[in-house]
């Protein structure tokens, strides 16, 4: 029965059943971007932390020089 209302052409006819799909599409877009952008403070704090520590391990050996 799911299978009928695919193929049926007043189905897709229908501008509700394009404007659901259209929200569907721009609400899945909104989240990916911000699962985006949460990865890409993740990865900008990583790099941080590794600049940190390699900026404290430089001037540790510089003071024993």
């Amino acid at each position: 029965m799911t299978q009928a209302t695919l193929l049926d052409h007043h189905v897709w006819t229908h501008p509700d059943t394009w404007n659901a799909a259209l929200e569907n599409t721009a609400a899945r877009r909104s989240s990916s971007r911000r699962g985006m952008s949460f990865w890409g403070f993740l990865g900008v704090c990583c790099i941080g932390i590794v600049v940190l520590v390699l900026g404290i391990v430089y001037l540790m050996r510089r003071k024993k020089d």
